[in-house]
């Protein structure tokens, strides 16, 4: 038979003696033992270390005053003996008051000590402080619910706010106000300052939107450069739009980021819950719509959802398996529309996409945005660029030669791993050469990509490739670039030649870029040329090359073929 530990630590002493010795010198617990009333009758070292008072002083004092005020007025002493005599335990996971007035927090557990006809004689009390750990946890816990950059709430806990928001509107019947916040022309202030000034204005902004709110709003950064505000108990529908214009108007004032001045505006949308959506996730789409409606609106404004944006939601979606049938399918079809040199010879043809049905009716623009949300760009392009590196072969072979194509791409499509391979695929398959090739992409898409630190056109020239600046002059630090962007050609905009050649300023202007653009060995083509005037003043101040409407619309490929026949270059 094993003989009690007791025994074996201390044969000499009567196990009580023993025990009781442990028990007032252990130091890491803090030790105790109360009446039924909470009178505290014991007292060992481990508490007069954690609650900084000596036995004589705390001995027949209510255990209450080792409790926070709030509890105390809360009676939490007493509930813990009630559970205690019930449960044969409670624990006690709390701030504690030390006698110098400081908090600590405990995790402990208190015990009945059996008494006379089973009920409780007194209680045992053994806690320990663990207040470093709970300040850990807490601070891993709160890092886990807030945006690091910008201090305020993240996406995971907006969200988690947001579904008990939701469902405290819809018990009480209370108002509560969605904003969905984006800053608008933050991507180039990223793109141009770099990304330690891109963070310093999303602190600033973060920081008007916080002052900007009640302190009862919930604010939150929910990525990149969207914000999240929800209002509850708003006291109106309309308040929402009080609320937005003023942050409308604190984001369109100055940052000043280091020595520079900042501009940039905002794009807000709002919802209503009950009134638009009854759950959390409806009433954020919502919210998504209306945002969607601001910025395509023009910017800088805020729009309250309606039901007319589900229309705009339900057509986006159809457009969407439209294009994705059409694609597939491969119904959809080039155009072509020449240009031409001073001798009034098409030098080029410049392949354009068109698709039928409620699609063609739109700006090809919104076709290509489509493709790129989509993931669909790259199968589009490709598409796109064997159609027409076989209709150049198919003018090679008919002995039109002379004539080189252009095609249009855009930086999203230029940042697919795979496009230059999908390109020398395309021309090995019609037996067609690099060099037979202009790849046409907008100014602001090509600064984008210098910007980025991309090397697309790079390759693209080292491949063989000529690349043109489109639209030349609706973009943004143009002439400044020209000298980065290692292109071939600019092609003027049309708006360039408004008023061309009968107001002195735009003839000036343009004169200007010619020769700026022979200074640097560019090529240019004019675009939009609707007059012989205007095809005469350019030819004479230097423009190489001309397209618009005075030769021809584009063309379905056997227009332009039987075109190329009579105004080929010789």
């Amino acid at each position: 038979m094993t003989p009690p530990l007791t025994s074996v630590i201390a044969p000499d002493l009567p196990p009580e003696v023993l025990l009781r010795q442990i028990y007032l010198n252990v130091r890491d617990f803090a030790i105790f033992t109360v009446d039924t009333q909470g009178l505290i009758n014991s007292w060992n070292l481990g508490a007069e270390l954690i609650f900084g008072y000596a036995p004589q002083e705390i001995i027949g004092l209510n255990m209450d005053r080792l409790f926070t005020v709030d509890d105390q007025t809360e009676g939490e002493h007493q509930r813990e003996m009630q559970q205690a005599a019930q449960w044969d335990r409670a624990s006690d996971y709390r701030w504690h008051l030390r006698r110098d007035g400081s908090m600590f927090w405990a995790d402990g557990v208190l015990t009945p000590i059996p008494g006379e006809n089973g009920k409780p004689s007194g209680y045992l009390k053994i806690l320990r402080d663990i207040t470093e750990r709970k300040l850990a946890q807490d601070e891993i816990r709160r890092l886990a619910t807030i945006d690091v950059l910008t201090g305020l709430s993240n996406r995971a806990a907006f969200d988690t706010r947001r579904s008990e928001m939701v469902s405290l509107a819809e018990r009480t019947g209370e108002l509560l106000l969605l904003m969905m916040i984006d800053l608008d022309q933050f991507k180039e202030v990223n793109d141009v300052l770099g990304h330690h000034a891109g963070d310093l204005l999303l602190r600033m902004a973060a920081q008007r939107i916080r002052d900007s709110s009640r302190a009862s709003d919930y604010v939150a950064r929910l990525g990149g450069d969207e914000f999240g505000l929800m209002q509850l108990y708003a006291p109106s529908p309309a308040s929402g739009g009080l609320l937005a214009d003023k942050l409308l108007s604190e984001l369109a004032k100055p940052f000043m980021i280091g020595e520079r001045e900042v501009n940039i505006s905002a794009s807000i949308g709002i919802a209503v819950c009950p009134g638009d959506a009854v759950t959390s996730d409806n009433l954020l789409k919502r919210a998504d719509q209306a945002l969607y409606h601001a910025k395509n609106a023009g910017r800088n404004r805020y729009h309250y959802y309606t039901e007319a944006l589900d229309e705009v939601a339900h057509r986006k979606n159809a457009d969407h398996h439209e294009l994705r049938h059409l694609i597939t399918d491969k119904c959809c079809d080039l155009v072509y529309q020449p240009i031409l040199n001073r001798s009034g010879h098409t030098v080029a043809m410049e392949a354009l996409l068109r698709l039928p049905g409620y699609l063609g009716q739109q700006p090809v623009e919104y076709a290509i945005g489509l493709a790129g949300e989509m993931g669909l760009l790259p199968e589009l392009g490709c598409w796109v660029a064997r159609h027409a590196f076989a209709q150049l072969r198919h003018w090679r072979d008919a002995g039109l030669d002379g004539i080189h194509i252009c095609i249009n791409t855009c930086a999203k499509e230029l940042q697919n791993a795979g496009y230059i391979v999908q390109l020398l695929a395309a021309l090995a398959e019609c037996g067609v050469e690099a060099d037979d090739v202009e790849i046409e992409l907008t100014e602001r898409d090509a600064i984008e990509l210098e910007r980025n630190g991309s090397n697309i056109i790079e390759q693209l020239r080292a491949q063989g490739f000529m690349v043109a600046l489109d639209d030349f002059g609706t973009g943004y630090s143009s002439l400044s670039y020209l000298r980065a962007l290692p292109v071939n050609t600019i092609k003027l905009d049309k708006s360039f030649l408004l008023g061309v050649p009968d107001s002195g300023d735009a003839d000036a202007v343009v004169k200007l870029v010619i020769q700026l653009a022979h200074d640097l060995r560019l090529n240019v083509v004019a675009e939009g040329v609707e007059s012989a005037e205007q095809a005469a003043f350019l030819g004479d101040i230097g423009c190489g090359a001309f397209q618009g409407y005075l030769y021809t619309a584009a063309m379905p490929a056997d227009a332009a073929t039987a075109w190329l026949h009579e105004h080929a270059a010789a």
